[in-house]
């Protein structure tokens, strides 16, 4: 059985030995993703991370389970994942068709060539993979050692008694099926009862770019990895260990993949493959098409104007007003393609001066102001000019808006009502389900919005189905004592007909006065629920902190998803408070209030945001009803990340792309889904976004 496997890893360096080529030096080595979610070598982890912004997605086969994780690197301290395990070969497993689920996070610190890490596994999960560790890496030339010593998991094969005083015993497992509503966090148990010691090697290939040898201990005990399944005969076997230690080959190609095969227990194998993302670098737009003359008007400025409004309308962005007096120019832009303020005006600053070169008029000095739903929101202005680069503005001032650009000379003619559509396929998926990893379909989607003015408007969202395996999902509310407000949502999949209504939205957008702003609004503003309501928001324009109030009457639709609705309804509404740290990126919301089910209580989410337009962060609600009441989870956790719609397509316009993870979907501190919400749509409504965006 060995020997077959020792010929699989001869066979993938030989695969990889078309990379060949003389190196004089070591290389470094690489870090890598383990299997079991994490920083590491084949099963265990290092004290390493990846670099700040990085997120990883890895794929997982073996002899043992089949598994999926996602990992994520917010800091160059913190690493966090999520993962998603099936056992093979459990009684259990295959009448229930359960999958396992649990959070990592670990903490590390570099001094010099040592990292230093901490880290908990399986937090808030079912407790079968529990692990806490403490571990340290030696970065050499060429190699990495590690050695670390851990609790848990880690001492079920070879336990060594605790030496610190009151850790020496462990609680049972918080998790029992039928007597515990699970995925808790347990901080009773953590770093408690018989310690584990284990480590590791990585050594580079000198000769081979991106190759690694890998050689670890092995300190677990496999019968665990059976999640709470009943083992049959065959995964009995297949979990008895021949060997201590773990080997095998990672391989690193295309600068962000990575495909590691190793030999787990002496006789099993184990198959990685991983795409990291780095979600600090920005797309740009490759494909701008030239700036050139349009207007065939005779008076030279009013040409001028003409020409800026068509060239901004290439980039997508639409030019309200503008003027130009003594060098001075000053333009009232909306934005549909940036989500950088400073990209935005690096932009228009180009073609502006580009266009006055080729109509020989004199621009000094550039004066953005930005439109949102017809609101000034602030001012970008700089010398045309730098004193030492003249392809580059002078420096940059951020003001607050002045509410003036309705009297510029020039003003763009606005016919309303303004119609836009578009039709596309979209690609509908549901993952992290209790009962299947993914599901997903193909539909082909309508998207329209209708402007009555520029801060009146209604848009809306028509799907037709194509094809799509929802009717794969099981039905498992799991809330007797609450209402379905999130948990009925395989019930919307399966009873939705081929063309359904997935939002109609109608919004008026207004600035009350300087730094306030209301939205009233009303519509079908997601699958499970419709009503109206208004939004409240306050953005001191100096300060980072902003305050948002929101308060909506809605009531639950129908399983067909279009125009009908159900008996259930209620108020939900929140007072948010968002902080951002302008040099770090770190970003803190705190929102009070009454959720869907009725239920009232906070959501606490941080999280961080890079100048790509990315951001990634955490969250957790607790509410007034009981562990018993919420169900398997006993509160909404997860976290999520927020991608500018560039990283899937670099010409695709402004926008984000949302990636949610939570655990379960349960009733308890469900909030109300709807597009847009004030709260984050005021774009460039203070200066400490700029301060933020500016580098």
């Amino acid at each position: 059985m060995g020997k077959k496997y020792i010929c699989i890893l001869a066979l993938l360096s030989q695969f990889v030995f078309a990379d060949y080529y003389i190196r004089n030096a070591p290389q470094q080595v690489n870090s890598s993703y383990n299997s079991l979610a994490s920083t590491g070598l084949i099963q265990l982890p290092t004290a390493d991370l990846q670099q700040s912004g990085m997120v990883g997605l890895t794929l997982g086969n073996s002899t043992l389970n089949k598994y999926a994780s996602i990992i994520a690197s917010p800091f160059d301290w913190l690493e966090a994942s999520f993962y998603y395990h099936r056992p093979r070969d459990s009684r259990f497993i295959k009448v229930g068709n359960y999958l396992d689920k649990g959070f990592n996070i670990k903490i590390a610190k570099q001094f010099s060539n040592i990292s230093i890490a901490m880290g908990i596994d399986d937090i808030a999960g079912t407790g079968y993979f529990t692990k806490e560790y403490l571990v340290g890496t030696l970065h050499a030339q060429g190699f990495n050692l590690t050695l670390g010593v851990g609790t848990g998991e880690f001492s079920r094969d070879h336990p060594y008694e605790n030496p610190i005083p009151g850790l020496k015993n462990r609680p049972r497992n918080l998790y029992v099926p039928g007597d515990s509503p699970g995925s808790e966090i347990d901080f009773n148990r953590m770093f408690k009862g018989p310690i584990g010691i284990f480590g590791g090697l990585e050594y580079a290939f000198r000769d081979i770019q991106g190759l690694t040898l890998k050689i670890e201990s092995n300190p677990f005990d496999y019968q665990t990895f059976m999640a709470g399944g009943r083992p049959t005969y065959k995964s009995k076997s297949a979990r008895i260990k021949s060997k201590d230690f773990n080997i095998g080959l990672s391989y690193r190609f295309l600068e962000h993949y990575n495909i590691s095969l190793s030999q787990i227990k002496g006789n099993s194998y184990d198959l990685v493959l991983s795409r990291s993302f780095d979600l600090t670098k920005k797309k740009s737009n490759t494909n701008r098409k030239p700036i050139k003359k349009y207007s065939q008007a005779k008076d030279v400025k009013l040409a001028f104007y003409q020409d800026l409004l068509r060239n901004l309308e290439q980039d997508d962005l639409y030019l309200q007003s503008a003027a130009l007096n003594n060098g001075k120019l000053k333009v009232a832009v909306v934005n549909n393609q940036y989500n950088n303020p400073e990209d935005l005006f690096m932009q228009t600053h180009k073609i502006a001066t580009e266009i006055s070169q080729l109509r020989d008029i004199e621009v000094s000095q550039i004066e953005l102001t930005h439109i949102v739903s017809g609101i000034e929101t602030g001012i970008i202005a700089a010398p045309s000019r730098h004193p030492l680069n003249r392809n580059k503005p002078g420096k940059i001032k951020i003001s607050q808006a002045k509410n003036e650009t309705h009297d510029y000379e020039f003003q763009t003619i606005l016919n309303f009502p303004e119609i836009y559509y578009s039709i596309k396929p979209q690609f509908n998926y549901r993952y992290a389900d209790p009962t299947r990893f993914f599901v997903g379909g193909l539909d082909l989607m309508i998207n329209s919005e209708i402007k009555f003015s520029p801060s009146f408007y209604t848009t809306a969202n028509f799907s037709y189905q194509l094809f799509n395996s929802f009717e794969r999902l099981r039905y498992y509310p799991d809330s007797p004592y609450l209402p379905h407000v999130r948990t009925d949502v395989v019930k919307y999949l399966n009873n939705r007909p081929d063309l359904y209504l997935n939002n109609l939205q109608i919004d008026k957008v207004t600035k009350i006065k300087k730094d306030h702003y209301l939205k009233l609004s009303a519509g079908m503003y997601e699958m499970m629920f419709g009503g109206f309501g208004a939004e409240y928001l306050w953005k001191p324009f100096y300060e980072s902190y902003s305050v948002g109030i929101n308060l909506y009457q809605v009531k639950q639709r129908d399983f067909k998803q279009q125009l009908g609705f159900s008996d259930y309804k209620t108020v939900t509404g929140h007072i948010n408070f968002l902080y951002l740290h302008p040099k770090s990126g770190i970003f803190l919301d705190l929102s009070l209030g009454q959720y869907l089910a009725k239920d009232r209580g906070y959501t606490f989410e941080v999280g961080r945001k890079f100048r790509s337009g990315a951001r990634m962060g955490a969250y957790f609600t607790r509410t007034n009803i009981s562990k018993e009441v919420y169900g398997e989870g006993s509160f909404d956790k997860g976290f999520y990340f927020k991608v500018p719609l560039k990283f899937l397509d670099e010409n695709a316009p402004r926008g984000d792309s949302n990636f949610i993870i939570q655990p379960l979907t349960r009733d308890g501190g469900a909030k109300l889904k709807t597009s847009n919400p004030l709260i984050y749509s005021i774009y460039g409504g203070s200066k400490i976004e700029h301060d933020f965006f500016h580098d």
